[in-house]
């Protein structure tokens, strides 16, 4: 215990600490703005367009099979020296290893260094932390729903810094985090945990500390979705979502949290959602030939002139992904790019992944496509202009601008990769042990009828359904006796529910004092709940403790009151292999074990459910 204690001492040290990189330099950017412009005048307007661009190189296959992008081969190489992009998006695919990333990094950087850009690219990535992470041997983090479960913005904070820190050491300057969006649709399919919570001003308040995180170590922030994607069932990945809202209503939750941290974020990240009392335009879908109305991410009147006129934000509109099937299912791709541009979009995100010869060509379509277009003045070369200026400002703003007489942040001042760096901070015993300090503020009791601290003499069977989850039990276990907490593993019986017969599943808990049931819901709708609901009963009629621990969203706490026990923890991600405190480990998820580790005593469970169950 006194460890822990001298631990979060440290931790709570590291918030106090006033970040080597100062990030409201504007009237510096101000002064350098003629000579940025004057650049802007040089530029062709082809040059333009690919600073407007942000592809993914996620792999290759040329036709004889798939290989992961974790180097460029020399048509990657080639395309990044032509176009010289604004940026580029890295993947897991790309990510595997710190060194291995570093050596990816650079390389995409030499490439464009060689041909006509006047800057670096923005090297982006979404490292949000808990479900949604890249780097391959990063430190996950508990995820945001469980940042607001531990009730202190300040693990925002440090779990930003930690991740910010992370990314910066491999030369990766963007992270398209924190999620601002406000889970108040509980069906929601791909929202869920990433959000901080269901209410406004907790998300404003965590995903802003969130920010201050990040930029404490020079990585700019994407603020995401905007103008809300929580308060919807559909998947914009694979539809079109609809949200039936006003202005005036979304002025009251969704739009809080951005307005929040709009004066602080380098980039706002559009939504690919329909908003018919708000955006009125239509288009003729290309998959249906019905009529749907222009998303956030095509519409004047929600960039313009909420984002842009209303709420003043003044940095970078980035569009999410224009592959997905939100966008690319309905609408034809030149047009798309026309109307994004039009409405104001400065960035567009992976309208190509370039992963073959064929996907280069499509990319020389693209560019050339809109370059047309502003030719004939379909798309504005004014908006076009007020884009790369944004884009080339803000690069300047971290020192990202070849000449460095334009940067703010001088190239001296940030942060250089290095394999040996990355490799001894990426995944570092001394993040994990942060990690590990947070994510233990996060543990919720929901209910306990004396169901817990479960001691170690007890006969105890988890029950969980997926197979990486076993190790996460075994490390709980394991660090209960290293802190002192004696559990005889050997009375810790685990069991994967996975394709189980509810008779098997019946037969392992024969004879067992307490229960666990690891549930991961992703959503309000629960499966498996009859499964659960006839576990607690058998385990009852045994004589024996029922502990449901509510994995990922808490609301299928509601419909298991009659377990003795209830716990969340709000990420599910299991472990490849317990940890072993060396660099290079393949990411794992803390919740599950932190858990373990609180109902068997380890530590109080002082979170709070960030959403309202009902």
């Amino acid at each position: 215990m006194n460890n822990r204690k001298k631990l979060f001492s440290l931790v709570l040290t590291l918030i106090m600490f006033t970040g080597v990189f100062n990030m409201n330099s504007n009237v510096t950017i101000a002064n350098a703005s003629g000579t940025i412009q004057s650049i802007i005048d040089s530029m062709t307007t082809q040059q333009k367009v690919a600073q407007m661009i942000i592809p993914a190189f996620r792999g290759w296959d040329n036709g004889s099979g798939w290989k992961d992008a974790t180097t460029l081969n020399s048509e990657q190489k080639a395309v990044l020296k032509k176009y010289s992009f604004g940026g580029v998006i890295l993947f897991g695919q790309n990510t595997k290893e710190a060194g291995q990333t570093v050596d990816l990094v650079n390389s995409m950087q030499k490439a464009n260094s060689q041909g006509a850009s006047c800057s670096s690219l923005f090297i982006a990535i979404d490292q949000e932390g808990g479900q949604v992470t890249r780097l391959g041997t990063g430190t996950s983090m508990p995820g945001n729903m469980a940042l607001a479960a531990t009730g202190n913005p300040d693990y925002a904070y440090m779990a930003a810094d930690v991740i910010g820190n992370e990314l910066a050491v491999q030369g990766i300057n963007v992270n398209f985090a924190p999620v601002m969006d406000v889970n108040n649709d509980p069906a929601n399919p791909i929202i869920g945990v990433r959000s901080f919570s269901d209410d406004p001003n907790v998300v404003a308040t965590y995903g802003t500390r969130f920010v201050d995180g990040l930029h404490n170590n020079a990585v700019m922030a994407a603020l995401k979705h905007f103008p809300g994607h929580g308060d919807t069932d559909t998947d914009s990945h694979t539809g079109l979502p609809l949200i039936e809202k006003t202005y005036e209503q979304i002025k009251q939750t969704e739009l809080v949290p951005f307005a929040s941290a709009a004066k602080t974020a380098d980039f706002i990240m559009t939504a690919h959602i329909q908003y018919p009392n708000i955006e009125k335009g239509t288009y003729t879908s290309i998959s249906t030939g019905e009529q749907v109305y222009l998303p956030a991410t095509l519409s004047k009147t929600i960039l313009t002139g909420i984002l842009r006129n209303d709420m003043g934000f003044e940095g970078i509109i980035i569009t999410d992904a224009m592959e997905m099937d939100a966008i690319s299912k309905h609408f034809d791709s030149m047009d798309a790019a026309r109307l994004a541009i039009n409405a104001g979009a400065d960035m567009l995100l992976i309208p190509v992944d370039m992963s073959s010869t064929a996907d280069i060509k499509a990319m020389d379509n693209y560019i050339n496509g809109i370059v047309a277009q502003i030719d004939s003045g379909l798309i504005s070369i004014d908006n076009v202009n007020a884009s790369v200026y944004r884009i080339l400002s803000t690069k300047a703003k971290y020192g990202l601008m070849n000449d460095d007489s334009l940067n703010v942040m001088k190239k001296a001042s940030r942060i250089t990769p290095s394999k040996e760096l990355a490799v001894a901070t990426v995944g570092s015993k001394a993040h994990h042990d942060i990690e590990w300090t947070i994510t233990l503020q996060a543990i919720t009791s929901v209910k306990n009828d004396n169901a817990f601290p479960v001691t170690g003499d007890k006969k105890v069977v988890v029950l969980y359904p997926s197979e990486d989850q076993k190790n996460s039990i075994d490390y709980a276990v394991k660090k209960l006796n290293e802190d002192g907490i004696a559990v005889n593993a050997g009375n810790v019986t685990s069991i994967c529910t996975k394709d189980k017969s509810i008779e098997a599943l019946e037969a392992s808990i024969n004879g067992a004092d307490v229960v666990i049931a690891i549930t991961a819901t992703s959503s309000a709708t629960v499966t498996g709940a009859d499964t659960i609901l006839y576990m607690i009963a058998k385990t009852h009629t045994n004589g024996g403790k029922f502990i449901l621990l509510s994995s990922q969203l808490p609301y299928d706490t509601a419909l298991f009151t009659d377990a003795d026990g209830i716990v969340a923890c709000y990420n599910t991600r299991g472990m490849d292999q317990i940890p072993t405190g060396l660099p290079g480990q393949t990411k794992y998820g803390p919740g599950i074990p932190a858990a373990i580790y609180a109902i068997f005593g380890g530590s109080p469970m002082t979170g709070t459910l960030p959403v309202t169950i009902k």
